[in-house]
């Protein structure tokens, strides 16, 4: 026994050693965290499960759900539930599922920018013309006046349809001449300065990026945030995924249950504005970093600039009032605290993400139920209640009717019926065919399957459904589009596109 001793003394002084080394450099494992928050919140688990639970049962949820508490040292607590889980089921669903944070993807955007500033490789204060003159909008726009700042926080003013729809719907080649082009030819412009969401900001100082480093915007993601922070299953590209293995999105409908499930991302609209795919685990480690300014990426100054409002808004967005917009994250107010958000939504995803700096304390999480594109939020809000020591319960009764109401609506819509589906007939048979459009827009193919239709354009797809005599539309995951088709042209809004010659 003597022997065996000696043998192990050994083993468990460096053990000892290393476990008081990651205490002094404040790395904490995640097992030590969850204990101490559970010490410190005793009843959070059992309040908010059973909270979550009863959401479930009440609103017959599919889907999944799950949420994690994060602190500055990291994970401090974590939740999952889907119809297996509730009903006692083994579940794939864990804080290494790969789920799609959709707009959230902005806030890495910005810090990436300013991690490039802070090394001196670009300067934020300089401009379009500095750093990407071959976008000159046809010379309609002085582009000296548009800062690489003004792209990350929405008041450079700019608006491309074209572009927007491809990066984050259809593709296109994957070469930033062809986006640059459209946003040349086809674009709006409001000179005024004011604060404007879009994805055009952010995917135009991407290109910047890759303009001044020769690196893509995915590549200087991963060397500059994701390797340093350890996040290992964290990518902007689809492909590093087994498909399966990804949360889809559910399109659900009261009267039938669920319409649609799929995951309607390609690496190819994988962008700046809405491009990575991580989990929860690793999210943690993202936000943990923000929470405590971590000079792993930043300074502190460059910190403050990503975490204070450099322009004003004035919207209200589920219970946070936001004031104003940072680099990437919106800063508003909640419970008379100071929150720093970044959400994103795709096709039934719905992702939250925030933190309160002042208490050290921030919440992610993740729905993909259209209907219950609000859960996130609710549960967020709730669960900083809690922790913050104020009347959860009451608030939560007063929150809760916003969440049912968009619940409601969603439920309510009407989709397609099986008897609307186009059918295979001889006359419906001349609409088969590739048409192609004069603008650079993706070419549209109408294919025969089985006994139906199916419209692909770019990399999206969908059934084929009847309206009335030459007259369509097609449910392509991420979107509907309604179509006309006359005397060989296929005529899709304001675009129209001519049908090829075989």
């Amino acid at each position: 026994m003597k022997e065996i001793n000696r043998s192990i003394r050994p083993h468990f002084l460096i053990l000892f050693m290393l476990f008081a080394f990651s205490c002094k450099t404040g790395i904490h494992s995640t097992f030590q965290n969850t204990s101490k928050f559970q010490e410190e919140h005793p009843n959070f688990s059992s309040k908010f499960e059973n909270q979550v639970k009863d959401i479930y049962k009440e609103k017959e949820l599919y889907g999944d759900f799950i949420f994690a508490v994060v602190d500055e040292n990291g994970l401090a607590y974590s939740f999952a539930l889907n119809r297996d889980i509730l009903n006692g089921k083994v579940s794939s669903l864990d804080n290494n599922s790969p789920i799609y944070i959709a707009s959230s993807t902005k806030a890495f955007t910005g810090t990436l920018l300013k991690i490039l500033e802070q090394k001196k490789i670009l300067d934020l204060n300089k401009s379009l013309n500095d750093y990407l003159p071959q976008l000159d909008y046809s010379d309609s726009i002085d582009t000296k006046k548009i800062t690489i700042k003004s792209l990350l926080n929405h008041t450079h003013g700019t608006f491309s349809t074209s572009m927007t729809w491809k990066t984050a719907f259809l593709g296109y080649s994957g070469k930033n001449e062809e986006l640059i082009n459209d946003l040349n030819t086809d674009f709006l412009y409001d000179p005024s300065g004011k604060f404007r969401y879009s994805n055009v900001g952010p995917i135009i100082a991407a290109m910047v990026v890759e303009n001044v480093v020769g690196k893509t915007w995915k590549t200087e993601m991963k060397d500059y945030i994701f390797r340093p922070l350890k996040m290992e299953n964290t990518s902007a590209n689809v492909s590093d995924y087994n498909l399966k293995n990804i949360r889809p999105s559910l399109t659900i409908s009261e009267e039938r249950g669920i319409i649609e499930k799929g995951f309607y991302k390609k690496d190819i609209t994988m962008h700046a504005a809405g491009g990575i795919i991580s989990t929860i685990n690793d999210l943690s480690k993202w936000l943990s970093v923000n929470i405590r300014e971590d000079k792993i990426l930043l300074n502190k100054n460059s910190w403050s600039e990503l975490h204070t409002s450099t322009t004003p808004q004035d919207k209200e967005y589920f219970n946070y009032n936001r004031t104003g917009y940072s680099l990437g994250w919106d800063i508003a107010e909640y419970q008379k605290e100071k929150i720093l958000t970044r959400f994103g939504n795709l096709a039934g995803i719905s992702f939250h993400m925030s933190f309160m700096p002042n208490k050290k304390i921030g919440i992610i999480a993740f729905s993909n139920d259209n209907r219950a594109y609000l859960l996130p939020h609710l549960m967020a809000d709730y669960a900083y209640n809690i922790i913050n020591g104020l009347s959860a319960d009451s608030i939560f009764k007063s929150e809760k009717p916003k969440f049912e109401k968009g619940f409601e609506r969603e439920n309510e819509i009407s989709y397609p019926k099986d008897s609307q589906l186009l059918t295979e007939s001889k006359v419906a048979d001349k609409i088969l065919g590739t048409y192609q459009n004069t603008e650079n827009w993706p070419a549209i193919s109408i294919d025969k399957k089985d006994n139906h239709y199916i419209l692909k354009w770019g990399i999206l797809d969908g059934n084929i459904y009847k309206k009335e005599e030459g007259s369509y539309f097609s449910n392509l995951g991420v979107l509907t589009r309604d179509f006309e088709i006359k005397n060989d042209s296929l005529v899709s809004g304001s675009l129209i596109f001519k049908k090829s010659e075989e």
